[in-house]
């Protein structure tokens, strides 16, 4: 067995036509997710990067007839602690370089040479670490003004001058979501970059195909975090707001061959089912329940509710979600903020949680609230 896993840094599912995007143009993830598995509500149990390293990799490299890769496509300044690395076969370097055209061109150039040497490998983990949808992005020109015209021609909109520059490093921090310009020119430059990706990734995805490792492997693709762009009064990871946007996830699976394309999984996933799938892909810990039974329609759920926590500049909050319901509950706030109170959203009918009914169900309020204090005394031990 092989298996090659993409984190794409940042990356909301939103954003992606597979997850119902019809604004932002994905063709070679479109054409990937119709080919594999699509996991609807892949849920982060905590959407920082190094809480998601230690869920997705859990303990699978124990077996020592995988030999395992882990290419760093990203800049130093998004890298993990020292000790993760330590856990990789061996971590080659391909990141971004000044005189590229793309942060992504040294990680083109790169992947045929890494696949020559695994080639004759028979069993093998290639991991490619993305941060491309981290600001400060470099977003071609050309792409950002394809997304802009559409917005100059609508003056309800908001305006835009003719030659307007991409919103390449929009600071971390508060976001005023009334001022529909700076939230156009925020959006249509994150649409941009992400384009681009999908462009670049679709370099890689035919490099593969063209090697057989469409028959041969299973693909992954994933993120540790959704970056915030203003949904909720943040850009970036400013607060510990466990909104759809920072915690709904992409996760697509491709099984060697295209087993199973099209299906598209409803049930709640979270970041150690990766773990424990690549367990079961390479004969180890068979009897754990990852994401294969659902893949394969054995079964409809693992899990039937998805929950998170997170912790940002000494402020906590915690997200408990069903089938039905999303339940957001401050534990603690920071003192340079106002008190944020618990709030209440019908699921799926409120995608993006823009109406909160935490007062109109006083009863499924404190079943979930109890259920919430539940998973944060089991998320501590």
């Amino acid at each position: 067995m092989r298996a090659i896993v993409f984190i794409l840094r940042g990356c909301p599912a939103g954003w992606l036509g597979a997850y119902g995007n019809e604004w932002v143009g994905t063709p070679n993830l479109d054409r990937l997710a119709a080919e594999s598995v699509v996991f609807d509500r892949h849920i982060s149990d905590c959407p920082d990067p190094d809480a998601a390293n230690r869920a997705w990799l859990g303990e699978h490299f124990a077996t020592a007839d995988v030999r395992t890769i882990l290419i760093r496509a990203n800049h130093p300044d998004t890298d993990s602690p020292a000790p993760f690395y330590a856990r990789w076969s061996e971590v080659f370097d391909a990141r971004p370089q000044a005189e590229d055209d793309s942060p992504l061109d040294h990680l083109i150039r790169s992947l045929p040479s890494v696949l020559d040497r695994l080639a004759q490998v028979p069993r093998w983990l290639l991991w490619v670490e993305i941060d491309r949808l981290l600001p400060p992005w470099e977003v071609p020109q050309d792409v950002f003004e394809a997304y802009i015209a559409d917005e100059e021609e609508d003056p309800e909109k908001g305006e835009f001058e003719e030659s307007i520059a991409p919103f390449a490093d929009p600071p971390t921090g508060p976001f005023d979501r009334s001022d529909h310009a700076a939230w156009q020119w925020l959006h249509s430059t994150f649409a941009a970059v992400v384009t681009t990706l999908d462009a670049e990734l679709g370099v890689a995805f035919d490099e593969l195909r063209t090697r057989g490792l469409d028959r041969t492997a299973a693909w992954f693709v994933t993120s540790d975090l959704g970056y915030p762009l203003g949904e909720h009064g943040q850009v970036g990871v400013h607060r510990p707001w466990l909104h759809e946007e920072l915690v709904h996830l992409p996760l697509v699976m491709r099984l060697p061959g295209a087993a199973e394309a099209g299906r598209r999984v409803p049930a709640f996933t979270q970041p150690a089912d990766l773990s424990t799938t690549l367990r079961n892909l390479f004969g180890r810990d068979e009897a754990s329940r990852g994401l294969l039974p659902l893949a394969r329609g054995e079964v409809e759920s693992i899990r039937s509710q998805a929950f998170s926590t997170l912790e940002v500049n000494g402020a906590k909050e915690c997200a408990l979600r069903t089938a039905d319901w999303a339940y957001l509950h401050p534990i603690q706030t920071n003192s340079d903020d106002p008190p944020r109170l618990p709030m209440l959203f019908v699921k799926p009918d409120d995608r993006w949680e823009v109406n909160d009914v935490l007062s109109q169900n006083a009863e499924v309020t404190e079943q979930l609230r109890a259920a919430c204090e539940q998973e944060i005394e089991r998320f501590q031990m």
